[in-house]
């Protein structure tokens, strides 16, 4: 309905997934922590694959219990903890998470995740604003 508009956004999200640096893990953390913060269906139903790979189906409940799980390595916990922390409570990123953040990504990583989690929360939250992610269908695996 807005081409100029709605061409750049694509353009947009498929270059986060097309030309992404991140490992998978860390990537789908994000991702579904921004997916469940949205309330986005799609979202949550929606598994990245890379090289014909994909987390594990019990990885959505890991990310639910960041915080806790033994499943996660540092840097896919840190990227949940962000996911969570730049939608709810950008104001409160400290010295003492961008100190945990930079001890194992590199600044690179930290611009890309960031951009990453900015486009997942936009285009999330527009698919459950307008409805469209429960019209939306994922093709059948």
């Amino acid at each position: 309905m807005v081409p100029e508009i709605g061409a750049a956004a694509s353009n947009f999200s498929l270059a986060v997934y097309a030309h992404t640096t991140l490992g998978l893990r860390e990537f789908e953390a994000a991702r579904l922590r921004i997916a469940q913060i949205n309330g986005c269906a799609f979202c949550l139903d929606w598994r990245t694959e890379r090289d014909g790979r994909k987390v594990a189906d019990d990885f959505l409940e890991a990310v639910t219990a960041w915080r806790t799980t033994d499943a996660f390595d540092e840097r896919t916990r840190l990227a949940a903890e962000y996911a969570e922390r730049y939608a709810l409570d950008h104001h409160g990123l400290d010295e003492d998470f961008w100190s945990r953040m930079t001890a194992h990504y590199s600044q690179a990583e930290i611009v890309e995740l960031t951009m990453s989690i900015g486009s997942w929360l936009a285009f999330g939250r527009l698919n459950h604003v307008l409805g469209l992610d429960s019209v939306c269908v994922l093709p059948q695996r």
